[in-house]
């Protein structure tokens, strides 16, 4: 088999790889099949995995001497129940710290109360919801906006 030339050489022969198989998109198909029109690297390898493949399934399929037994492995109760205990002392000590944290920070900021906010509008217009939260903005000290085509009376 000679080398592959670059990129598009390795996708073609990942794409004649999976077309051994079946499993080519027809898209892949069409790009695999114009590749290997134009290189003669690529369709040689194709054409010889092609080979190897009808090769493999034509030879009869040996019958097993002894059936395989994969063992499984049992780890004791004991293990499992220490890592067990283990996993929920961390779990404990990580809500712990996250809260003596919260605590922490919630003492090292200032004693400014956060304002919470909250407009609910069913039918509302938007001037209507304007006409609302002005007061706050006016309060917080924003620059309102101001598009007299758009508000009309504000």
């Amino acid at each position: 088999m000679s080398p592959s030339k670059g990129q598009l050489c390795d996708r073609a022969r990942h794409w004649a790889s999976l077309r051994l198989d079946g499993e080519l998109s027809e898209l892949e198909a069409a790009l695999l099949d114009a590749h290997l029109e134009r290189c003669p690297g690529c369709r040689a390898f194709a054409e010889e995995a092609d080979g190897i493949v009808g090769a493999l399934r034509a030879v009869a399929l040996e019958p097993l001497q002894a059936p395989v037994v994969i063992p499984l492995r049992h780890r004791p109760r004991r293990v499992r129940a220490l890592q067990t205990a283990v996993a929920v002392a961390l779990v404990l000590a990580a809500a712990a710290l996250g809260s003596l944290l919260g605590v922490a920070n919630r003492d090292s900021q200032s004693a400014t109360p956060m304002r919470h906010v909250a407009m609910i509008a069913s039918a509302d217009s938007p001037d209507t919801l304007r006409k609302l939260r002005r007061p706050t903005l006016i309060g917080t000290a924003h620059q309102i906006p101001r598009n007299r085509a758009l508000i009309g009376d504000v």
